[in-house]
């Protein structure tokens, strides 16, 4: 696990996703069997399974065995003590994984997210589902098929980031919904201007590449 440059107040961590019972008991110690065995039982894919571990595992990592993972209402992941006397506050968290890495996103404010996505050119096929044509670089369709699933990828993070940082999601269509500014999406590090339905002003996301995965934080 390695933590990546985020904005102040926040604090941004990675790991690749762990496939193997050895290196989760590192993390997990005499708890492994009872916590793989949640997992084996909650989830039926392994790999499911593996993203799971891994995020409790970076969650230990950085606040120690005494902190869980537990999701409130409306389903978003929060931090829980299980020391019945303790007085820390614990900070807000956001979650996210893909095929090889996981991510999480700490911060003091609630209203965070974090995603994580791998580029790939099978996004191109799903360009009008993720990006109205206002928010494209003007010279899109002149890049090559690896830039333009990069930039897509980068737009759908930032997207998909957003709706984890909201407070109330029903309803809200990441296409037309939250509009990013299409000069902002064109290198990385980026720093998105984002017009979001509901919201004042304008809001920042930031966005970065790692390996071969792109990581947005609002």
């Amino acid at each position: 696990m390695i933590a990546l440059p985020s904005p102040e107040g926040t604090k941004l961590y990675v790991s690749q996703i762990i496939d193997n019972i050895p290196d989760l008991a590192l993390f997990f110690g005499s708890d492994i069997e009872t916590i793989v065995n949640y997992a084996q039982r909650h989830f039926k894919a392994s790999h499911r399974q593996w993203e799971w571990l891994t995020v409790r595992a970076m969650v230990r990592q950085v606040l120690g065995s005494a902190v869980s993972v537990d999701y409130n209402n409306s389903g978003k992941p929060t931090l829980t003590s299980c020391a019945s006397d303790s007085k820390d506050i614990l900070p807000h968290i956001s979650i996210s994984h893909s095929k090889t890495h996981a991510a999480i996103l700490l911060s003091s404010s609630p209203c965070i997210g974090v995603d994580i996505e791998q580029i790939s050119p099978r996004i191109l096929r799903l360009a009008n589902r993720i990006a109205q044509p206002a928010e494209l670089p003007p010279a899109f369709q002149s890049l090559s098929e690896a830039e333009q699933a990069r930039t897509l990828t980068m737009i759908w993070t930032i997207k998909e980031a957003v709706y984890k940082s909201l407070d109330n999601q029903e309803h809200f269509d990441l296409l037309t919904d939250v509009r990013v500014t299409p000069s902002s999406v064109s290198s990385f590090p980026a720093t998105a201007e984002l017009d979001i339905k509901g919201k004042t002003g304008i809001t920042l996301a930031y966005c970065q590449q790692y390996c071969n995965s792109v990581i947005a934080i609002v």
